[in-house]
C-alpha cells in the first residue's frame, strides 16, 4: 500500500511540474497568439520529450517488478522466467516506444 502511495505522489508531483513547465513555454512565447518563433516549438518539443521519459519509464520498471514477483509466486523455472523476463523487456520497449509518440502527441501536438 505504501508503495502504491508513492507511485500516486511521484506522479501527482511530476504532472504539476509538467503542466506548469509546459504553460511556462507557452505564456513566456505567446504560442495562443499570432506568430510564433521557431525557438518556441523547440523548446516546448524539448520539455515534452524529456518528460515523456519521467512519465514512462517508472511505468515500465513497475511492470517489470510485477512480472518478476509474479514468476516468483509462480515457481517457474530459472530458464523459463528469463525467457518471459526478455519477451516482457521487448514488449515493454515496444509499447514505451508507442507511449512516447502518444504523449508528445497529446502535449506538443502538430507543430511546424
Amino acid at each position: 500500500m505504501f508503495k502504491m502511495k508513492t507511485v500516486i505522489i511521484y506522479y501527482v508531483i511530476l504532472t504539476i511540474v509538467f503542466l506548469s513547465g509546459r504553460s511556462y513555454i507557452m505564456n513566456m512565447y505567446k504560442m495562443s497568439e499570432g506568430p510564433v518563433p521557431q525557438e518556441a516549438f523547440q523548446r516546448l518539443f524539448s520539455w515534452v520529450s524529456f518528460s515523456s521519459y519521467f512519465f514512462i519509464v517508472p511505468l515500465m520498471i513497475i511492470g517489470l517488478l510485477a512480472v518478476i514477483r509474479f514468476f516468483r509466486r509462480k515457481g517457474l523455472s530459472l530458464f523459463l522466467s528469463s525467457l518471459l523476463g526478455i519477451l516482457y523487456l521487448l514488449f515493454a520497449a515496444t509499447i514505451g516506444y508507442v507511449l512516447m509518440f502518444i504523449f508528445i502527441l497529446l502535449f506538443y501536438g502538430f507543430a511546424p
